[in-house]
């Protein structure tokens, strides 16, 4: 059968695609977390640059030069083992978003909650209240994201500028901080070192890695890219630089101004700087930099919302999703029905975390299981960097050495993998550790059963119409 893919408006430029991916991937509101382990954050940051970051960087620079279209990801692992594995690795893709969504919605409520001092404060541990303004933020940058990028792209590219201007405040902060006060922390060679028997660090390492998730969406959107045979390999180039910059800079910055011990999940950065600017006169500067962390929190929103609703997209065209998936808005030229679908699904699941848990326990089980869900889309990924370069040799390649390529789908895979083991870990922070493996196991259970369901339907139904057209034909 010959699929049309309908068409879309190419409208990013390589200025829109580079801020597009730093928005996605430099998500500032979840170095908290990573801070809460002291020093050796910036170990973690570091080790997940160099055992996941290029490694994905080097998939994502070769397989988009050789399959370069709508899809990005899911494309690539149908290419490289077949529908049914791609469909798997797409559906976890795209349902890996529909749980990352809502704690990024944690975030923009927390940092408003925070500017609203001590009156507002008792809402951030009501769990409906959080669900109830989460609903209404999706629907909101669902809406925008339907209109297309040419007004999407605007939450995408404040969000990034809003990124850069609130590393640059919380690093001019630290370093008063650390010449008038000294360090919160010790920073010195011995602390930074970790205990690798520490399952802790393990456990958020696994998080670095989804905090380094992301340059595959640029090939993601791959029509409604301008050149993006040009742009793409330039932005993922930018992005990556900015992305281990911004992310070394923050942890450090945070480190030297507040104790580790004392830093928050949700509003950690804020009250880092709080402290520190309220110490060398410089109270005022908290409310616009809490302007500028729910840009870059609206951006991370956006970004991820609008590129993840492209995988059903393309999957409704190939038919193993519902078909009316694949259609676009007649007016806006973006795929309204899968963003509505998005914003459907993402609605449950908060409705869900909500029931029987605190708003910690609701992140840290959103968290957790969008680690699992976007880290097996991966290992399909490294597997058919891989498996392409062997079987398909030079052709059409973006790196001539094959040893590079092997190498990248080797460490990123194991890293991926060993990425998901670790996501089970439960942290410090959970209150209930039966509770939340169970709904932890369970999700990824409730994950699998509906996409065989989907898979096995929609390709037998798809059998059947190429039978029919082919005896029609005959």
């Amino acid at each position: 059968m010959n699929k049309q893919t309908p068409q879309l408006k190419r409208v990013l430029g390589l200025p829109d695609l580079s801020f597009f991916l730093i928005a996605a991937l430099v998500n500032l509101n979840s170095v908290p977390v990573i801070a809460g382990a002291g020093p050796v954050a910036l170990v973690l940051w570091l080790a997940g640059f160099l055992f996941f970051f290029i490694p994905q960087a080097i998939a994502v620079l070769e397989l988009s030069k050789r399959s370069p279209k709508e899809g990005g990801i899911y494309i690539w692992n149908k290419k490289a083992w077949g529908d049914f594995h791609g469909f798997i690795s797409g559906w976890a893709y795209w349902v890996n978003n529909i749980f990352y969504v809502p704690t990024l919605l944690f975030y923009i409520i927390g940092f408003i909650l925070y500017i609203g001092g001590n009156s507002t404060a008792p809402f951030a541990t009501n769990p409906l209240f959080m669900m109830s303004v989460s609903l209404g933020l999706l629907w909101v940058i669902t809406y925008l994201n339907i209109h297309g990028f040419g007004v999407g792209k605007w939450i995408q590219n404040l969000g990034a500028a809003g990124t850069f201007i609130t590393a640059v405040t919380i690093l001019v902060i630290a370093a008063i901080t650390v010449f008038t006060k000294g360090a919160a922390n010790d920073i010195s060679f011995s602390a930074v070192i970790p205990s690798l028997g520490n399952w802790q660090f393990l456990a958020l390492f696994s998080i670095v890695c989804l905090n380094y998730v992301g340059l595959e969406l640029g090939s993601v959107i791959n029509d409604e890219i301008k050149n993006p045979d040009r742009n793409i390999p330039r932005a993922v180039i930018i992005a990556g630089a900015s992305t281990v910059m911004l992310f070394l800079i923050v942890t450090s910055s945070l480190l030297i101004a507040i104790p580790a011990s004392e830093i928050g999940i949700i509003e950690g950065i804020l009250q880092g700087i709080e402290q520190a600017a309220t110490a060398i006169g410089f109270g005022w500067i908290v409310f616009p930099v809490a302007i500028l962390m729910i840009m870059n929190a609206a951006g991370n929103t956006s970004a991820w919302l609008s590129g993840a609703a492209r995988i059903p997209f393309v999957i409704g065209i190939d038919k193993y999703l519902p078909p009316v998936l694949g259609t676009i808005h007649q007016k806006h030229k973006t795929p309204h029905i899968a963003l509505i679908v998005q914003g459907i699904a993402s609605s449950l699941v908060l409705i869900i975390a909500a029931i029987g848990s605190s708003v910690s326990d609701m992140y840290l089980f959103l968290l957790q299981t969008t680690v699992i869900l976007q880290l097996i889309p991966y290992v399909y990924m490294f597997a058919s960097l891989i498996k392409v370069r062997a079987t398909y040799g030079n052709s059409n390649e973006y790196f001539k050495k094959r040893y590079i390529t092997l190498t990248a789908g080797i460490i990123g895979g194991a890293v991926s993998m060993f990425g998901i083991a670790f996501a089970f870990v439960p942290t410090e922070a959970v209150s209930s550790i039966l509770i939340y493996e169970l709904k932890l196991i369970l999700s990824c259970v409730g994950f699998i059963i509906p996409a065989l369901a989907f898979y096995y339907f929609n390709s037998k139904k798809t059998k059947l119409e190429a039978a029919a057209e082919t005896a029609t034909e005959r």
